[in-house]
């Protein structure tokens, strides 16, 4: 059985995301909630403000809470997890969110998820390796799967930084990816949308097999 993981660049928002499942981070000590939980948040009335208020959220590490958003967000369910805290959320937090978080997707079943790139590290650690870190700790996740699974993962970004994103995946490919995966990644630009022609620089061109 094939266990393959594919990951693109989306700028869609974390409440206009569509996948089956969306993950936000909840950090400690982020009151009131900002980022894609604070969005998330907003379009679901303050139901993840009351859970916090409630003491069944803190934002440790460990704790996840799974919400079905009854369409105030694209997603049918939005998993809140623990990320401690966001100062102290570098290279080795980063990939235990992204492994736990794909780890809990395969565990609901879902086929596709929605992940916001996090932006809580504060260690100075190059945007490369953290994009490499996620890469390997989604990967790892996959690998683990049983049964065999295949998951597509929409890494969702800033449409400014949707190039970006997409050349530092490429760069990530073999980032600790075990070899019982195979892994796809956006396809490079074709010479059109880099000239100007494809809309926005956006990449182009479906997912490459790297793996």
């Amino acid at each position: 059985m094939s266990r393959e993981l594919e990951i693109e660049v989306d700028s869609a928002s974390v409440e206009r995301a569509r996948a089956d499942l969306a993950v936000v981070p909840l950090f400690t000590g982020d009151r009131p909630l900002r980022g894609g939980v604070g969005r998330a948040d907003w379009r679901l009335c303050g139901r993840l403000s009351e859970l916090v208020a409630s003491g069944r959220l803190a934002g440790e590490p460990g704790e996840a809470a799974l919400v079905a958003t009854f369409g105030g967000l694209q997603v049918p369910l939005l998993l809140v997890l623990g990320a401690g805290a966001r100062a102290d959320f570098g290279v080795q937090r980063l990939g235990e969110h992204t492994q736990e978080a794909v780890s809990r997707a395969i565990g609901l079943r879902a086929r596709v998820l929605a992940l916001p790139f996090p932006d809580g590290a504060a260690d100075g650690v190059a945007h490369e390796r953290r994009v490499a870190a996620l890469v390997g700790a989604a990967a790892s996740a996959v690998a683990e799967a049983t049964p065999p699974v295949d998951l597509r993962m929409k890494l969702l970004v800033p449409r400014e930084d949707l190039t970006r994103a997409a050349d530092l995946l490429r760069r990530a490919q073999g980032a600790g990816v075990p070899d019982v995966v195979a892994l796809r990644l956006p396809a490079p630009r074709t010479r059109q949308a880099a000239s100007g022609r494809g809309g926005a620089g956006a990449p182009s061109g479906g997912p490459h097999l790297v793996k």
